[in-house]
């Protein structure tokens, strides 16, 4: 049978390739040597198993081959991603290096690499700065490395100047890589670093001056910030002590750790004291809130509060209160309860100073069970917000919801008094 197909010009057969997912695209590809160089017109490439071969399994070596001949036969002015998942190690970098070098060609934009699970026998994968071209001659603006390596040499930090976004995930990075990228990095807006072994002190002054989100997941560090245009800090792990010195437009925090346990005082004394301008705070809180002195500092610009606490069992949820006392203008408070401990159950009742909460809006607490100082702390935001305009409530933690439900509903409509809030029960 005559191939009138493979007649067409190329042209017109890349265009029929464009329609076709990756794998489809790779497999027509080996039907002839008409179509083996041919290539759809991707702004954006990535390569996994599933989009390759639609299943897992298959060796390093045959996935190397099929991203070189879906590079090889690539074609076109520019390329905007490219982006590689596989376990692979120092043993292929000389194919990856190529994969670099063709990005630098095709002006990539964002180079992904997540090499994670990669085997044990093999070393990481270093990424070869020193391949891309040097200063404006760069297009790379997005930097996304998973369980590589990243080398940096004070003689290539030309090659880091164009960057944009920084995420480096399982990356180990010693004081002398992050003083490079501090300074070999002006452009940088956004600086995320994951399980990347940070120095004991991390210090980040003055030289990022486009810095707007930093994200560090690390334990036993401690974090000095002198930014002055910084506006989302996000930590999560187990910080030592966290330091904020001219950071006048972060107004986002992110304090995700279980470190919170019985350190809740002196933790939310520095951030308020540091943070005067703090408009969002998240916090996971691990057992209870601890007591805030009346002279403490206010969080006098917070917005919204997000709480996870992870309850012992004769943890005391009612102890928020101390920190919506200390959060005058607080408008959104969103409460988890995590399932590691049951609250505490005997029925004991504590005093706190009720104070009026004139701006609370709306209140969420999820993961709400048929304990009584969790509805007692339902009942307070009820009675003790006059502003109240949405109250929901999300049960759980119980094989029959539906009587939890409505026995809640009962409860807190029973209790709200004067309160015109919208109560949903979930």
């Amino acid at each position: 049978m005559e191939d009138r197909i493979s007649e067409l010009s190329d042209d017109i057969l890349s265009f029929i390739l464009s329609f076709l997912t990756m794998q489809d695209a790779v497999k027509t590809r080996l039907l002839s040597h008409r179509w083996r160089y041919l290539s759809p017109p991707l702004s954006h490439l990535q390569f996994d198993v599933f989009t390759l071969f639609g299943t897992h399994g298959e060796s390093s070596s045959t996935f190397v081959t099929a991203v070189d001949q879906v590079l090889l036969a690539c074609r076109g002015p520019k390329i905007g991603t490219l982006k590689v998942r596989f376990g692979l190690g120092d043993d292929h970098a000389f194919h990856v290096d190529r994969w670099v070098s063709f990005s630098s060609a095709m002006q990539v934009e964002k180079i992904a690499f997540d090499f994670s699970c990669s085997p044990e026998s093999c070393g990481s994968y270093n990424f070869p700065c020193h391949i891309l071209p040097a200063d404006k001659a760069s297009h790379l603006k997005h930097l996304c490395l998973v369980s590589c390596t990243l080398r940096l040499s004070p003689k290539f930090t030309s090659q880091l100047n164009p960057l944009r976004t920084l995420d480096l995930d399982g990356v180990p990075l010693d004081q002398s890589g992050l003083d490079i990228i501090t300074s070999a990095c002006p452009k940088l807006t956004l600086l995320r670093m994951i399980g990347c072994g940070l120095p004991k002190i991390v210090c980040i002054h003055g030289q990022l001056l486009c810095l707007k989100t930093l994200i560090i997941h690390d334990s036993l560090i401690s974090v000095e910030l002198k930014s002055i245009n910084l506006e989302i800090f996000e930590f999560f792990g187990h910080p030592r002590k966290l330091t904020f010195v001219d950071v006048p437009h972060l107004k986002k925090a992110l304090v995700r750790s279980l470190f919170i346990y019985r350190r809740t005082s002196p933790i939310c004394n520095a951030l308020a004291k540091d943070l005067p301008q703090l408009q969002f705070l998240s916090l996971i809180v691990k057992d209870e809130v601890l007591p805030l002195p009346a002279t403490s500092p206010k969080f006098i610009s917070l917005k919204q509060l997000d709480l996870l606490i992870w309850p012992f069992i004769d943890s005391d949820l009612l102890t928020v209160i101390y920190l919506l006392n200390a959060s005058p203008l607080l408008e959104i408070l969103q409460l988890k309860i995590g399932r590691q401990g049951e609250g505490r159950s005997n029925g004991e009742r504590r005093e706190y100073s009720r104070h009026t909460h004139s701006h609370l809006k709306e209140v969420k607490m999820e993961g709400f069970r048929d304990k009584w100082n969790a509805m007692e702390l339902a009942i307070y935001l009820l009675k003790n917000t006059i502003a109240l305009e949405r109250m929901v409530v999300v049960v759980s933690g119980s094989t029959l919801q539906m009587d939890l439900r409505q026995r809640v509903t009962n409860l807190l409509q029973k209790e709200r008094g004067n309160s015109t809030a919208e109560l949903i029960i979930l």
